[in-house]
């Protein structure tokens, strides 16, 4: 297990006085670069809503540092840290713990850059090729392959100069002043969540990065496959290439099943396709009904049961929705006539010279990477997707929502009678996705064609 305790010596302090806040504390001042060494063995960026990578702005605070180091403490807005416990020492000596207590996670709340940064520059001091550093991932690995290397800088420094390590770094560090108490631990949580976006907010937060960190879709994530979850970029800067409110857009769909008792408003899932923003909000609105979660400390954790039960079908129509994107195509051709002529839409044709028209590569499905023939706006589908609704009911002796059919074996069975009805409005709308996306009538077809189909389905 990783120790999660450290004492660093700051090259200058200051401590906010307890008349100012009697439940958080303070410390203000500068730390040197083998101290922060010292802290890279304990601190994490897990309690940070982002997080950092390689990118123009830790070139610049690279460059900072190679060229200008001691004016680093001048230039640079350094970094603030949570602590789970501080105890002041002599000497400007802190013993600081990083353990989560359950109230807050502790560590790098802003200044996530600055870390990455320094900590590739030190690297770099230590010979470490740095090309294949570009995320946090790879720094942390890389720096606890050579930590002997970098520790090793500063024992030579002493005998043979500070070789432009001799920089300092503004830090900032918020604790709880008393861990024995729980009225203090329980602000403490409360009052992280907000410090952390507030600190946050020189660059703009996603709001599901945010509702990430606070929990609010930890449960909806323990739903995924795990496959599907870690391709999903839960927080800004984490590697993913589906964004969190694509996941969350799709829950709205079992969660409109819900009495209004429950969810406390009416949901709008024509906002799918073109909102994704009032998902997110109307996601959040939801579990944060009055006795549908609770707080414990700076996470929200979901309790109502039948908001599970809604959440658990979101699987379903994640895997429901490649199925249709790949197979709409065929089923179009069959009722009405030719996909591949529509706009927009690629084809993958090994036969064929790429152009915009074809591609000499199989697309691929946006959540299952299921290989397909067809790239084109998800706008033609998403009203199939939402119909989906009609295919679910609560189950009141069990107080839970069940599907009526299974999503893929109906949708397989019934597409000529659905597409029959809905082929008239793509044709209406001049085949133009993003009218149809947008479109309500398009969700009120589809939804009465899959209410006949589910009628006579056996």
């Amino acid at each position: 297990m990783q120790d999660t305790k450290v004492i660093v010596r700051l090259s200058q302090a200051c401590e906010t006085e307890s008349q100012i806040c009697a439940q958080i504390g303070r410390v203000i001042g500068l730390i040197d670069a083998e101290n922060f060494t010292k802290l890279m063995g304990v601190m994490t960026i897990d309690s940070n809503p982002r997080k950092p990578k390689e990118s123009s702005v830790t070139g610049e605070i690279f460059s900072t540092l190679s060229t200008n180091p001691e004016l680093f403490h001048l230039m640079s807005k350094g970094i603030l840290l949570s602590a789970s416990s501080c105890a002041t020492l002599d000497r400007n000596r802190f013993k600081l713990d990083f353990e989560h207590t359950g109230y807050a996670l502790p560590g790098i709340l802003d200044g996530g850059h600055n870390s990455f940064a320094i900590a590739k520059f030190l690297l770099a001091k230590a010979n470490v090729e740095g090309k294949s550093i570009k995320n946090w991932e790879n720094l942390i690995l890389a720096w606890n392959e050579n930590i002997e290397s970098i520790e090793s800088l500063f024992r030579h420094a002493e005998t043979e100069g500070k070789n432009g390590l001799d920089f300092l770094i503004p830090l900032e560090i918020i604790y709880p002043r008393d861990t024995t108490d729980t009225e203090t631990l329980k602000f403490w949580g409360e009052s992280h969540r907000d410090i952390t976006h507030a600190r946050n907010n020189n660059a703009q937060l996603e709001d599901s990065t945010k509702d990430h960190h606070q929990g609010f879709y930890d449960y909806l994530k323990s739903t995924l496959p795990e496959e599907i979850s870690k391709r999903v970029e839960w927080k800004t800067n984490d590697g993913g290439v589906i964004r969190a409110a694509d996941i969350v857009s799709l829950a709205l769909i079992p969660l409109s099943k819900l009495p209004k008792s429950i969810t406390g408003i009416d949901i709008n899932l024509s906002k799918i396709y073109n909102s994704k923003q009032y998902c997110v909000e109307t996601f959040r609105e939801i579990l944060e009904k009055n006795g549908n979660g609770k707080w414990n400390g700076q996470t929200y954790i979901l309790t109502n049961t039948l908001i599970k039960s809604a959440l658990d079908l979101v699987p379903e129509i994640i895997k429901a929705y490649d199925f249709i994107y790949k197979t709409f195509p065929d089923a179009y051709n069959k009722a009405d006539g030719s996909f591949g002529r529509i706009g927009g839409v690629r084809i993958y044709d090994p036969k064929r010279t790429p152009d915009q028209k074809y591609s000499k590569k199989p697309f691929s499905t946006k959540f299952t990477l299921c290989e397909c023939s067809y790239s084109y706006a998800d706008g033609f589908i998403i009203p199939i997707v939402v119909g989906l609704k009609e295919l679910i009911s609560v189950n009141d002796q069990e107080s839970k929502l069940d599907w009526i059919h299974e999503p893929k074996q109906f949708i397989t069975k019934n597409f000529p009678r659905i597409l029959g009805m809905y082929s008239a409005i793509i044709r209406a709308t001049n085949w133009d996705p993003q009218k149809i996306g947008k479109d309500k009538g398009s969700y009120e077809i589809v939804s009465g064609a899959i209410q006949i189909a589910t009628a006579s389905y056996k």
